[in-house]
């Protein structure tokens, strides 16, 4: 179990940086996107010390070096243990959270394992002991902060491309990118208006689905692509796809309100006009993106919203246009990067003495009993983020 024994340590002071560790299991989007990118990006400009640490991984060392950690995504009695004890040493807990996770539908292929009574349990408590919670979502912020110090953190938009036009004469390209748990939506609200925009346009169109594949595709005859499991390898595919619209369906239910607009960040980043579902999160959109994105609430809108696109070339590469400057602009890592940062450093720092940290990981029981490797294999697939 964690011990603690009482030390002389160094107080945080002006003359030195802020020191963030990140806690995590596997670098999915999730870590990268929501505090990972930023925090080596801020360590690269010299304005914090920084470590990224998986959980299997810990050194007391990193642990007693940390002025701030970040829990990025944490739901295992393991992480839990090594948060309290970081609490009572007087650490900054910041929970980093972009699903909610307490509350995944049962359809998802990741549901089995955040409806485990320990796992929920473990996220729980995590989230009461932080002082701070991450997250790019305003209503999970104001679900789980709980007066606790809300820090919103936008995603940025990575490997951004410079806007290219596209050749008027070549088909537009229309695509979906993401993972299978999305087919049922893109079935449900896509099939109808797609369906029809290739009956009329013919082959002056041309249609791509990246990862999720509805059964009507063939009907389509559109290209298949397999989802990447790296997130770094799914955004150059991304961007090498040359798709003028990008789609991006979400039904209207309490957990998917929960998400973000990462959809919008990686089309824009590609260069690529976002039509979005008129529901949460994409109706946040409306404040600062109508210039470069549409909107569709039923299937006839989304027929009429393609159409537009398809019937006026030059509206097209306009909005491509002003999506490519925005991920360049607004979304970009060093904006990003720097909004984070003035919210951490806003945290109260711990001063005088300070507890160090002792940790025996053998000695914690679910550890002993189970296994490092048998945990790692039994959370790899479910601890993937749950795509929009």
């Amino acid at each position: 179990m964690a011990t603690m024994t009482t030390g002389q340590c160094a107080a945080p002071c002006e003359s030195r940086l802020l020191h963030v560790l990140l806690i995590y299991r596997h670098m999915i989007p999730s870590v990268l996107l929501c505090g990972h990118c930023q925090m080596e990006y801020l360590h690269s400009q010299g304005q914090v010390e920084y470590r990224a640490v998986q959980e299997m991984s810990l050194r007391h060392s990193d642990l007693d070096w940390a002025d701030v950690v970040l829990l990025a995504r944490c739901d295992c009695s393991y992480e839990r243990r090594v948060s309290k004890a970081l609490r009572l040493a007087g650490k900054q807990l910041v929970y980093i959270i972009d699903d909610d996770l307490l509350s995944v539908p049962q359809h998802l292929s990741s549901a089995w394992y955040y409806h485990l009574p320990r796992v929920r349990k473990d996220i729980t408590a995590m989230l009461e002991m932080s002082h701070a919670i991450v997250s790019p979502s305003p209503l999970l912020l104001e679900k789980y902060a709980n007066g606790k110090v809300a820090i919103p953190v936008e995603e940025p938009a990575l490997f951004p491309l410079p806007y290219q036009p596209h050749d008027p004469a070549q088909p537009v390209k229309i695509g979906f990118a993401g993972s299978i748990d999305r087919t049922g939506d893109v079935e449900a609200i896509l099939g109808g208006a797609l369906r029809r925009i290739k009956a009329e346009y013919g082959d002056r169109v041309a249609f791509e689905f990246f990862g999720a594949v509805p059964a009507f595709a063939a009907d389509l005859g559109a290209k298949a692509t397999p989802y990447c499991q790296s997130y770094e390898e799914y955004r150059s595919a991304l961007n090498q796809a040359g798709w003028d619209i990008g789609l991006a369906p979400m039904p209207d239910s309490p957990f998917h309100r929960h998400k973000h607009y990462n959809k919008f960040i990686e089309y824009a980043a590609a260069g690529i006009v976002g039509v979005f579902s008129d529901v949460q999160p994409y109706t946040r959109l409306h404040d600062f993106a109508e210039d470069c994105a549409l909107f569709c609430s039923q299937e006839e809108h989304w027929y009429q919203q393609l159409k537009y696109l398809l019937d006026h070339p030059a509206e097209r590469e306009a909005m491509r246009l002003k999506a490519s400057e925005f991920a360049a602009g607004r979304l970009s890592l060093p904006v990003c990067a720097q909004d984070l940062l003035r919210h951490l450093q806003m945290l109260p720092l711990p001063s005088g003495d300070k507890v160090r940290i002792c940790l025996t990981l053998n000695k914690f029981p679910d550890l002993a009993r189970r296994g490092k490797q048998k945990i790692i294999r039994m959370t790899k697939s479910a601890i993937r983020k749950i795509l929009p």
